[in-house]
């Protein structure tokens, strides 16, 4: 699958190794060290109903006013908002990194 991103920070986390991400960020390092294992995973599926075979994911379309959008877990607090860009599903726009709780 491709993956996109919405923000240039968001991108900088993923291609940026973790010893070298400069100052002080929002995330913790392992959060962003799950963030690029969780983009990796989606960019080795074909498309979205193959992340079902991953229980751990926790992947769901998401309701209400982000109606179209989809989420997978980080880990207990984080979840990874991204959107289908496509009608096959073969690419997704990421969206942000949410602290699932707030």
């Amino acid at each position: 699958m491709l993956v996109y991103f919405e923000s240039k920070r968001l991108e900088y986390f993923f291609r940026t190794p973790i010893e070298e991400i400069k100052g002080k960020t929002e995330y913790s390092k392992s959060i962003i060290s799950r963030y690029k294992f969780r983009i990796q995973q989606l960019k080795s599926v074909k498309n979205l109903t193959d992340l079902r075979k991953f229980r751990g994911l926790n992947f769901e379309n998401l309701k209400a006013d982000r109606k179209g959008e989809c989420s997978i877990r980080l880990n207990d607090q984080y979840r990874l908002i991204f959107r289908p860009i496509t009608a096959n599903e073969v690419a997704v726009s990421v969206i942000e990194i949410s602290k699932h709780y707030e």
